[in-house]
Order: structure tokens, then C-alpha cells, then sequence
């Protein structure tokens, strides 16, 4: 139980962070690849990115999905780096994971939102987890050509490439730290289904 009179927004954010890994390892069909706490500087997200691409390929998985796995993690790790807010000392900070398991790859990302920002950002991902894959592919051309950014500049468009190259909804959570400020996160699922060919008999 998380005590929002005596704990600092990092605390509190630190808090949920053990929470969310704590019930990933509990997963006992999956194996968390990578998890992470703090600040998000652009060398950690390359090292991340290089990683977790060389645990996959290690792993056998197929390029198609180690493809979509990289242009998530750049998506959602960058999305940390320039969109997220600050905690009330000015500290700059997320969450990540990775888990994988026979089945699917899930991927988790979390930052600092404004109270306010959050709910507009919950509005746009109900909507665009309502779209079918082609309605969302057609919305993103519309975006770039019409110019039309989403929240916090290009945050939008991180979001509807996510949505994109998972090809499934986005999952969301929202955890309120303070009165200003919730850790947002959002979660991708990839499923292994998608990327195999199936035997003939």
C-alpha cells in the first residue's frame, strides 16, 4: 500500500515500479529480458535497444518480430526521454519492460504526466485502440499530411506507431502519485502468431 502523505512523487513512483516487477516475475510462463528504473539517457536507450535485439536473436526469435520489438522500443523509450514530466524536484525519470515467453513479447513503458495531459491522453488511446489496423495506418498517413501532432508534439504519432507495429490494443494504466502529477504507462503486446508460417501437412 503506497503512503501518499509521507512518500516523495519518486518514491511513490519507485513504489509501482517494484509492484509492476514484482507481478512480471510472478509470470510464470514468461522471463522479464529487462527492467529499469530512472533517468533515461539517449546511451542507456541505445544499450537497451542493442541488448534486448541480441537477447532475441539469441533466443531464435524471427526478424520480422525483432523488427517491430525495435521500432516499439525506440518509440516507447524516446516517448520517456521527451514527453514525460517532472517529479516536484525537477527529476526526470521512467519505467521499462520487457518480458518474453513462448507466445508473445511484452513490452511496458512509464513516465511522469500531468493530471490533465493523462486524461487527454486516455481519450486518444480508447480511441485509437477502437480502430481496426487499416483504420489506424490510414490515420497515421492522415496525421502526417494533414500535420496535425499529437500531445506534447510527436507524441501522438509514437502512440499510433506502437499501436501499429503491435497490431493489438494498447494497454494502460494510470497511478496517481500527487494531486499534479499520475506515472502513466502503456503496455504492448506482441504476438508470436503473426510472425510464424504455418507447416503444411
Amino acid at each position: 500500500m503506497i503512503d501518499f502523505q509521507t512518500m516523495t512523487v519518486a518514491e511513490r513512483a519507485r513504489e509501482v515500479f517494484e509492484q509492476c516487477k514484482q507481478s512480471y516475475e510472478q509470470d510464470k510462463q514468461a522471463s522479464v529480458l529487462l527492467s529499469h528504473f530512472g533517468y533515461f539517457s539517449q546511451d542507456l536507450v541505445n544499450g537497451f535497444t542493442e541488448g534486448v535485439e541480441e537477447m532475441l536473436i539469441a533466443a531464435g526469435e524471427k526478424k520480422a518480430l525483432i523488427k517491430r520489438v525495435f521500432s516499439i522500443m525506440i518509440e516507447g523509450l524516446q516517448n520517456i526521454r521527451f514527453h514525460g514530466d517532472a517529479d516536484e524536484f525537477g527529476k526526470y525519470y521512467g519505467i521499462f519492460f520487457i518480458t518474453r515467453s513462448e507466445s508473445q513479447i511484452n513490452i511496458c513503458f512509464g513516465s511522469l504526466v500531468e493530471t490533465g495531459t493523462a486524461q487527454e491522453l486516455l481519450k486518444r488511446l480508447d480511441r485509437l485502440n477502437e480502430m481496426e489496423d487499416a483504420e489506424v495506418k490510414d490515420h497515421y498517413l492522415d496525421i502526417l499530411s494533414n500535420g496535425k501532432l499529437g500531445v506534447k508534439g510527436n507524441a501522438g504519432l509514437g502512440f499510433i506507431t506502437m499501436r501499429m507495429k503491435s497490431k493489438s490494443p494498447l494497454n494502460y494504466q494510470m497511478y496517481e502519485l500527487s494531486e499534479e502529477r499520475v506515472l502513466f504507462t502503456l503496455e504492448t503486446v506482441l504476438r508470436k502468431e503473426q510472425n510464424q508460417v504455418k507447416k503444411v501437412i
